[in-house]
């Protein structure tokens, strides 16, 4: 990857909390590499919750960008009334910044290059991947996880901030049975020309040939940031945003679907409330009642 391209992709990468460091063998934690049989693996931390499972097994929090969340999500936890929720952070094999390019490649869907505007003669980097990491997510890394430790697949929340939000959008669009509960901050709606929009619309559309309702309860946490910035970064990441995502949401039965506009914090100070508000809507709480404060 070019220095070129290094600094592009901290524009759609959390900018401020790529933590180094791995948890102790004391706090519980796992580490451990697994891949799909095809290029590189995933670096997997896991931290076990207290006490016995329940009938039906733990709720666990998925953290995408695990080398930054995972962290923070364990530091978080007590306080935020969550100590029986497994953490699961997927990142990669490092103990500094994740691998932006794996990071582009595995968190976006086919983007045509002039969607990256002028880029003085730089390569865009290579996107598309979503749908084999999706595919390792579900049929490779689920069921090592449920070998590893009692888990509700009825309670699985999924945590995503920017670029990861966006995927957390796809996931939810595409294929919402994956989780019971998606917690998005920042959702990179502007990448590749606002497509996720499309996605949007065509799950809405079936939603209402359906019955005009989701087949099964779920609940979404959307936060966004006051996307203090330069100013072309908040013309790009300007409406329709999260925001209007959420209210469309909101007005499909069977969804729970709470909204915070974070006017005071930026794209990167973002992540430590929004991780604990993750924590909090995977022990159980409504979105609606955390997004109230």
């Amino acid at each position: 990857m070019s220095p070129r391209l290094t600094r592009r992709a901290l524009l759609a990468a959390p900018p401020a909390l790529f933590i180094p460091g791995r948890a102790s063998a004391a706090s519980g934690v796992e580490t451990f590499d697994i891949g799909n049989g095809r290029g590189a693996e995933w670096r997997i931390s896991l931290a076990r919750p207290e006490g016995l499972a329940p009938p039906g097994g733990h709720p666990c929090l998925w953290l995408l960008d695990g080398n930054a969340m995972f962290p923070v999500a364990l530091r978080a936890r007590q306080a935020a009334g969550a100590e029986g929720v497994a953490l699961i952070g997927i990142g990669h094999p490092g103990e500094d910044r994740p691998d932006l390019a794996r990071r582009f490649l595995e968190l976006t869907p086919p983007t045509l290059p002039e969607s990256f505007g002028g880029r003085r003669g730089e390569s865009p980097p290579e996107t598309g991947g979503r749908a084999d990491f999706l595919a390792f997510l579900d049929t490779v890394l689920r069921p090592e996880l449920d070998r590893r430790l009692p888990l509700d697949p009825g309670r699985r929340t999924l945590f995503g901030h920017s670029l990861g939000a966006l995927l957390g959008l796809h996931v939810l669009f595409s294929r919402p049975e994956m989780f019971e509960a998606y917690a998005l901050a920042d959702p990179s709606i502007w990448w590749n020309r606002r497509s996720i929009l499309d996605e949007q619309a065509a799950f809405l559309a079936g939603m209402r040939l359906a019955g005009g309702r989701a087949a099964r309860p779920l609940r979404i946490l959307i936060s966004i940031s006051g996307r203090a910035g330069q100013a072309a970064a908040v013309a790009r990441m300007g409406p329709p945003n999260g925001r209007e995502t959420a209210a469309a949401l909101a007005a499909v039965p069977g969804m729970r679907v709470g909204f915070r506009d974070m006017v005071e914090e930026t794209h990167g100070t973002m992540i430590p409330p929004v991780v604990a508000d993750a924590l909090r809507l995977a022990a159980g709480r409504s979105p609606e009642e955390i997004a109230a404060g």
